[in-house]
């Protein structure tokens, strides 16, 4: 019995410090402060090193890992709840079970790997030293290849905290600075073991984390003043419109609202602009820019005679401006499988003698509000979560030229809304020669708290990465323009009409970043330090 007591008492111990890391790196995250970001996976990892000591079984270390992802997915993703609510129509109850689910599956990767890297100690009898760095090395290229339709890493709470180490993703991205952040843990947890039996690794770990943390910190200031150099500029007025959730369902099902809303953003852009003239009498901006689906109306070619197309344009030629606008694209000669007519998510570019380009078409739907998976297969679906959209792909990443006044012109890459989670999308931007990319999205499903600090810093995070200025324009916020030199330049107010003027500097002759040219390529070093551990294993009959 008190045998049955002590391992109790011990396995409860051990849990407590997945609570511990749980709580941590979910509260280090944003849009936390990140207190706790250089330290935050130790308490479980230093549990599982103690459990493994007591012959613990996988099983128990697994749910160890587990715990901790489930309870900083609870507090990082609480934001399930309220779209599972305002998106999905969901009771409280369903709503809660969807954030539970969420949880529970969202970052499994976590327990996965560290279970997989107590597996490999024990299968080649690894020191508790490699036992660690392999934990951190598995955990970095899980978090890699595991699919999410959300994915974060810890590298982005350096950009939300503006610690110049950011600067640094235009060489191994966001997903390279969050397996930096792992390895120092993983020494941090080293050196801690070490105190005790050996001062000297001890102090020569802590100093060379500082060293190594001090270069990168002196080299990301470097990096901001090489990426300031711009020859050229390109003005855009951004509008905010925060048109609330019912609102624009109800417009956007063609039942009421629709002049309302394209009246709202007429008049707001009017009554800017009329403000603006009286202070400086020669101000025009190159581009105005709409969020994500900001007209509730097709603006295709063939639907240009109709009075709130026309309304528009009529409108961009008195601007004299460039617009850019989100909104849809309705294809009268096709069908989907459902036999509607075919939709499509847009950015229209309007000139002030019509269409400049063709419309842009969001190419990365979001499963469950733009397409239902298996939903071709099985049309039940559609009809069991009616809320379910079904709008078709765009082709990809394209770059679109604007002629602007003066004889101007300059290239812009499009995104809508999530797109600009996938590096590899504005990768792809980038190497189509665009000078500028630009995000439209409407986070208002989402609301207040977490989520639209998180999709804002994860945006802005893409023009660090391919050193190209971003700007984004949103429906109830955050709308703000980061700079290819890492500089956030004025961010809206969160669901607030608001509207602002940008000077967007960039070089015309802006050469490919590293990240851009390569992508991820630092996966081979996390690859080759895992060989390396198993490679330099002791003798079986060696001690730990």
């Amino acid at each position: 019995m008190a045998n049955n007591l002590s391992h109790f008492k011990r396995k409860y111990h051990f849990f407590s410090l997945s609570v511990v890391t749980g709580i941590f790196v979910g509260t280090s995250y944003i849009p936390f402060p990140a207190w706790a970001l250089f330290f935050c996976y130790i308490p479980l990892w230093f549990a599982l090193i103690k459990a493994e000591g007591e012959n613990t079984t996988l099983k128990t270390q697994f749910m160890m890992a587990w715990m901790a992802q489930f309870i900083f997915t609870l507090i990082g993703f609480n934001w399930i709840y309220y779209t599972a609510s305002e998106f999905g129509h969901l009771n409280p109850v369903l709503s809660g079970l969807a954030l539970v689910l969420f949880a529970t599956f969202m970052n499994i990767y976590v327990p996965i790997a560290l279970t997989s890297a107590t597996w490999l100690k024990r299968k080649y009898r690894l020191t508790t030293t490699q036992h660690i760095f392999l934990m951190a090395l598995l955990l970095s290229l899980s978090e890699r290849i595991w699919p999410g339709i959300f994915q974060w890493n810890l590298g982005y709470t350096l950009l939300w905290m503006k610690w110049p180490v950011f600067q640094w993703a235009d060489t191994v991205g966001f997903l390279g600075l969050s397996s930096f952040i792992f390895l120092i843990q993983a020494t941090l947890l080293t050196a801690f073991l070490q105190y005790k039996t050996n001062k000297k690794i001890f102090t020569s770990l802590l100093a060379g984390i500082f060293v190594t943390f001090l270069v990168l910190h002196l080299t990301g200031l470097s990096k901001e003043s090489l990426w300031s150099k711009t020859d050229r500029s390109v003005s855009f007025s951004i509008t905010q419109g925060n048109i609330g959730n019912e609102e624009k369902m109800i417009s956007e099902l063609g039942r009421g609202f629709q002049p309302a809303i394209v009246g709202k953003y007429i008049s707001q852009t009017n009554d800017y602009f009329s403000q603006k003239i009286a202070q400086e009498p020669q101000f025009n901006p190159d581009i105005i820019l709409w969020p994500e689906t900001a007209l509730p109306i097709p603006m295709d070619p063939h639907f240009s005679q109709k009075s709130m197309q026309s309304q528009i344009q009529a409108q961009v030629k008195l601007w004299n401006s460039v617009l850019i606008t989100g909104a849809y694209s309705n294809d009268q000669t096709k069908r989907d499988h459902l036999g509607s007519i075919i939709t499509r998510n847009s950015v229209f570019f309007i000139g002030p003698d019509g269409p400049q380009q063709p419309a842009y078409y969001k190419s990365q739907l979001l499963a469950f509000g733009e397409y239902m998976p298996l939903g071709e297969t099985f049309p039940i679906l559609y009809k069991l979560l009616p809320f379910v959209g079904t709008f078709e792909r765009g082709p990809g990443p394209v770059a679109k030229k604007l002629f602007l006044a003066k004889q101007r012109s300059v290239t812009v890459g499009p995104q809508i809304c999530y797109e600009s989670l996938d590096p590899q999308f504005s990768r792809e931007l980038s190497k189509k020669g665009t000078d500028i990319i630009f995000n439209v999205t409407n986070d208002s499903w989402f609301g207040d708290w977490a989520e639209p600090y998180q999709h804002m810093t994860m945006t802005l995070a893409r023009a660090v990465e391919v050193r190209r200025p971003l700007v984004r324009a949103t429906n109830t916020g955050f709308t703000s323009v980061i700079l290819a030199n890492g500089q956030e330049l004025e961010r809206s107010r969160m669901n607030q009409t608001w509207m602002s003027t940008y000077d967007v500097t960039y070089n015309s002759k802006a050469p490919q970043s590293a990240y851009t040219r390569w992508g991820h390529w630092d996966w081979l070093l996390l690859v080759f330090g895992i060989f390396f551990i198993m490679l330099n294993r002791p003798l079986k009959t060696g001690k730990k």
